[in-house]
């Protein structure tokens, strides 16, 4: 099979491409033409790959066109990152064009290839900012509805387009919402919270008792492909995660642990932690890393027959060491 992988060079699209290509699939990588781009080049050869570069933002026809010929599935990876805190006109066109306008050109452009599956990379953000505590967020759960920022919205507005009659009528869309994806090469809050379990500090964290889901990396990856070729999945709203839920302070212990360091936690009332990150400005990371927000992904394993390969403990470690699918 002839894959397209756009956000090649992304942390997920990395690690999805040498997974296909372990797999025997042919690849065309695209990623945009930022300095960025080159780590792919640098980190997979072979003669089953190819290299393509399309500019962030691209929305010609014919430049798609080109990127879907012989192309049999189309992992839609690419797209602007969440980053929370603005607000701005500018940044909701930004969203928007990179997250819905981009993937309506891709999406067009491969079924005028003859393109038979396309699977979207959203985001479980679509259902708003947490979850009821022992209430997860299911496949047929309806998303927000008004999502709490321009990165949610523009996803959930792109998934809205990919099931429309006009893209269901000429291949088969494929939704995954991803919770937050960890592993060898992760950036942001997790290797922040990586960073923190290192230093051995004690830490007023023992008293929160939130639960999240997240992804290791090569479960992530493993399900995307197993979404593509299922022949039951196409036109479904998929869920992954590691079906471990956890929360932040078994979290900080595992990634201690997994980097030789003694967890040092002790309680503090949540309500002074969340005042003192108001004043240093974190507001919205601490309510992100300590609200509840579950998901339930078993429906779309049992479609898929389809369960984690690796465990969280087994994620932790292998992001702390810096190995797994690097």
């Amino acid at each position: 099979m002839k894959c397209l992988v756009t956000g090649a060079n992304g942390f997920i699209g990395a690690h999805l491409v040498r997974h296909l290509l372990a797999a025997g699939h042919e690849v065309r990588a695209v990623s945009s033409s930022e300095p960025t781009a080159v780590r792919v080049r640098e980190t997979i050869s072979g003669a089953r790959l190819e290299n393509v570069q399309i500019a962030r933002g691209e929305l010609a026809p014919a430049v798609w066109q080109a990127a879907c010929r012989d192309v049999k599935t189309v992992f839609h990876l690419a797209g602007r990152a969440h980053r929370g805190g603005d607000a701005s006109a500018s940044a909701r066109t930004a969203y928007f064009r990179d997250n819905l306008e981009t993937t309506r050109a891709l999406a067009q452009a491969a079924i005028e290839m003859g393109v038979r599956r396309f699977v979207f990379a959203s985001s479980v953000t679509v259902y708003g900012a947490a979850s009821i505590p022992d209430e997860p967020f299911r496949e047929d759960s309806l998303p927000a509805p008004h999502p709490d920022d321009f990165y949610a919205q523009s996803k959930q507005a792109a998934e809205v387009f990919l099931l429309s009659d006009c893209v269901g009528a000429g291949m088969e869309p494929i939704i995954v919402r991803l919770p937050l994806v960890y592993g060898t090469g992760a950036k942001g809050n997790m290797a922040a919270l990586m960073r923190l379990a290192a230093s051995g500090l004690p830490l007023p964290l023992a008293g929160i008792r939130n639960r999240r889901s997240f992804v290791n990396i090569p479960n992530c990856v493993d399900f995307l492909h197993a979404a593509a070729t299922h022949p039951r999945a196409g036109r479904q709203i998929l869920l992954v995660s590691d079906r471990e839920d956890i929360s932040m302070p078994e979290l900080i212990r595992l990634m201690a642990r997994a980097q030789g360091k003694p967890a040092r936690l002790f309680p503090v009332p949540v309500h002074f932690l969340k005042m003192a990150c108001s004043l240093l400005g974190q507001k919205a990371r601490f309510e992100k890393l300590t609200s509840y927000f579950q998901i339930d992904p078993g429906a779309s394993c049992d479609l898929l027959g389809w369960q984690p390969k690796a465990s969280l403990a087994e994620g932790i470690k292998q992001m702390c060491a810096g190995r797994g699918e690097a």
